[in-house]
């Protein structure tokens, strides 16, 4: 599913690497949380490593719903979303599960109702429901299982302990999700701070304060559009604080 900020072309590879430091276990962590889940792009692929719980969390109502209804087989999609339906679900009340598949997955890289993609694809015959449609079947049996939950909860609010915890906030600097409304950098590491005392975090971001080391990192290339490609470097960071300085 297109998502703005999305790790579905890396999450394979960040969800090798945190489990490989930091399985499952009671001297390390019992359970996995992702208090900005967004896509499921790297949540998908830890359900297998056998936490004895998953937490998948989001402050967007309509993507939580649509994730929810996902797992328990109740979402029902039309056979179509023409541009007319696009333009009634971006009015439409949330929570709602196909206000989420619209607002995603039909418009311009997966920013929330940027645009309706669908209108633009010329000649090349792309369809982007379908391609939503065939994503989440892919991710469907990932999330079914009773001890995987999902929540529509600020981060601000969680209170995790003994968890091991991948946060992917919207980044600083960088353009950005529409309606996100402001995120608040400062508040968000001090935070990160307090979790990391009993949790094991990990955060995606590309530049973090200095008491946070970078951990693992990944140059991957993107498209901009068929003319531009460029390279954009992924980042894992840890909180690391100074040592203490002693008089001997």
């Amino acid at each position: 599913m297109k998502y703005l900020g999305g790790k579905h072309g890396i999450g394979k590879e960040i969800a090798s690497f945190i489990t490989s430091k930091y399985g499952p276990g009671p001297s390390t962590a019992n359970g996995y949380l992702e208090p900005f889940c967004g896509s499921l792009g790297v949540f998908k692929h830890m359900t297998d490593k056998n936490y004895k719980k998953y937490i998948a969390s989001d402050i967007q109502p309509d993507l939580i719903e649509m994730w929810q209804k996902i797992q328990n087989g109740t979402l029902k999609l039309p056979k179509d979303i023409d541009e007319t339906k696009w333009k009634s679900l971006k009015n439409s009340k949330s929570p709602n599960a196909l206000k989420a598949v619209a607002g995603f997955g039909l418009s311009f890289g997966g920013d929330f109702f940027i645009g309706y993609a669908q209108k633009y694809v010329s000649t090349s015959g792309r369809n982007f429901y379908g391609e939503f449609k065939r994503s989440i079947t892919k991710i469907k049996p990932t999330i079914t299982k009773p001890i995987v939950k999902f929540c529509n909860k600020s981060y601000k609010v969680l209170k995790p302990v003994n968890m091991l915890i991948y946060c992917d906030p919207p980044y600083k600097d960088v353009v950005g999700y529409t309606g996100a409304g402001t995120f608040n950098h400062e508040e968000f590491w001090n935070i990160m701070r307090l979790w990391s005392k009993n949790n094991i975090v990990f955060i995606s971001e590309e530049k973090a304060p200095n008491d946070f080391k970078c951990v693992w990192s990944n140059r991957k290339r993107r498209t901009l559009n068929k003319q531009v490609r460029d390279y954009r470097t992924e980042k894992l960071f840890m909180y690391s604080p100074p040592k203490k300085k002693t008089l001997f």
